[in-house]
């Protein structure tokens, strides 16, 4: 025998004393027309409706192009005014090319977050920094680069995959 056919109203999970006829459509918990949202399958209690930014499948792959782009250019951009410094350190330089191409990888996805989104801009950030090394004439095997290029990989993937 349920509460309602016993006669006692549920009162909604997170305001206690509103009595309610409404349920979350994904785990059933009663909820009042103040904290239910409603979405395309019903109305959801707010833990139910909230969802990560990867939750609306893979991205299509005019994004995951833009996303390439921008960040190869960023990559190229931020490595070519930073090269003739010739890396004396590579944590820091590394590291804010990375960020500056997590950013600006997440701001042309539209704020989207997801591993192949990430994974493309961090291919791209190292495509860039290791294109304008060779280009700039700097050995791509010196240790500053390679600990440059590790840093701002891991920052760019990250930033852009909403880790950070």
């Amino acid at each position: 025998m349920t509460t309602e056919e016993a006669g006692v109203t549920p009162t909604c999970r997170n305001h206690p004393g509103v009595e309610t006829r409404l349920s979350c459509s994904s785990c059933g918990a009663p909820i009042c027309p103040r904290c239910m949202v409603a979405t395309p399958v019903g109305q959801k209690c707010p833990d139910c409706a909230r969802q990560p930014g990867r939750a609306r499948g893979t991205p299509r792959a005019v994004l995951v192009a833009k996303v390439a782009g921008a960040s190869l250019a960023a990559a190229a951009a931020g490595t070519l005014l930073l090269a003739p410094i010739g890396f004396p350190l590579p944590f820091i330089l590394g590291g804010a090319i990375g960020f500056g191409v997590g950013t600006l990888a997440r701001k042309v996805a539209g704020g989207r977050i997801h591993p192949v989104l990430a994974a493309t801009a961090t291919a791209a950030f190292l495509v860039g920094l290791v294109g304008v090394v060779l280009a700039v004439g700097i050995n791509p095997l010196n240790f500053r680069v390679i600990l440059a290029a590790l840093v701002g990989a891991g920052i760019t993937y990250a930033k852009s995959a909403g880790v950070w």
